[in-house]
């Protein structure tokens, strides 16, 4: 079926929409049709014609109804998705946010213009066969190339169980402000390894920043004293220890400390006595998962065990997590008591 067809049967459905218009369906009806509108207007953009319907030789074709609530197939594609049938690209901030895997069924609800708000129908149980992603890599200069070869918890990047050195291009260093240290994703092809891409760049500090006061404000040091951080009655004096991302300690030590505790960090790989004289210190335990070896991680769970201590497991290396899940677990430790 061409284009033409679909526009064919939109307006038979359109016709039908507004013959069953009343007073009890006006806010609904009005929204159906604009979606249509939209819908016909990114179809106009197609360049080739799209196929909905199955024809069978010696029969009548099938009569479909274009329903835009029962969601478009979903393609994973190495950054972002795409959507074959309205030819539209996900992108990558949209499918992290959504958690959309390939075959997933996805609904695109056209906006102003060629933007579409989409939304997750129903989970597939499809993967992409020539997809595979290395997640937590670090961005290391040699020479005057960029490469990744090492993860945030300091193994080396296996891709068919050897070592594999990732040359990343100058205009992805460009496009996502790369420097030496920054953590990244990457996604590449199981049968090509060396056709990649970078598709995210995680960022420690996770939360917007602050608007700036207007100059006159700065004059008024009582202004600045309310924008400061305030101890939180739940962590203040409390001694919290993080296991893994070590080398960003001081940004998790700066924002915690702010609230009144005391913290120290381990990457986990140091002697496991002294993993476990921290964590007999500590009165809560963080482990930053994407940054520490399986080693690590389980020698801190096996002290954090024997001797009592809360702790949790974080599988993000952003600031507010860590902040949010120091004080869930200050605030479970005091309901005991």
């Amino acid at each position: 079926m061409n284009k033409e067809n679909i526009v064919m049967k939109a307006k038979i459905e359109m016709k039908h929409i507004v013959n069953n218009l009343n007073m009890d369906t006006l806010l609904e009806t009005t929204t159906k049709l604009q979606q249509y509108l939209y819908f016909l207007e990114s179809l106009s953009r197609l360049e080739c014609p799209v196929e909905v319907e199955n024809e069978v030789e010696g029969d009548e074709p099938a009569k479909e109804t274009i329903d835009l609530d029962k969601g478009f197939l979903f393609e994973r594609k190495l950054k972002g998705g795409y959507i074959p049938v309205i030819d539209t690209y996900v992108p990558e901030s949209i499918v992290r946010s959504l958690n959309l895997s390939h075959g997933d069924l996805v609904k695109a609800s056209p906006k102003r213009g060629s933007h579409f708000h989409f939304e997750l129908i129903k989970k597939g149980n499809e993967k992409n066969p020539d997809r595979a992603e290395i997640k937590y890599g670090i961005v290391e200069k040699d020479g005057d190339l960029w490469i990744c070869s090492k993860t945030l918890s300091g193994k080396n990047i296996l891709i068919d169980e050897s070592p594999f050195v990732i040359h990343l291009k100058e205009s992805e260093i460009q496009e996502f402000h790369l420097q030496e240290g920054d953590i990244i994703d990457i996604a590449y092809s199981k049968k090509t390894p060396t056709i990649h891409k970078i598709i995210w760049k995680h960022e420690i500090e996770d939360e917007s920043p602050s608007r700036p006061l207007p100059s006159g404000a700065y004059k008024d040091k009582s202004k600045l004293q309310r924008r400061a951080v305030q101890p939180h009655p739940s962590i203040k004096g409390k001694n919290i220890a993080i296991i893994g991302n070590i080398n960003r300690y001081s940004v998790y030590r700066d924002r915690l400390s702010a609230l009144g505790a005391t913290v120290q960090a381990m990457d986990g790989t140091e002697d496991e006595n002294r993993i476990a004289a921290a964590i007999r210190k500590a009165d809560i335990v963080l482990i930053i998962i994407p940054a520490v070896s399986h080693n690590g991680s389980t020698v801190a769970k096996k002290y954090c065990k024997q001797y009592n201590i809360p702790f949790s497991t974080i599988d993000s290396i952003g600031i507010s997590s860590v902040v949010a899940e120091a004080i869930r677990q200050a605030q479970n430790k005091k309901s005991f008591f």
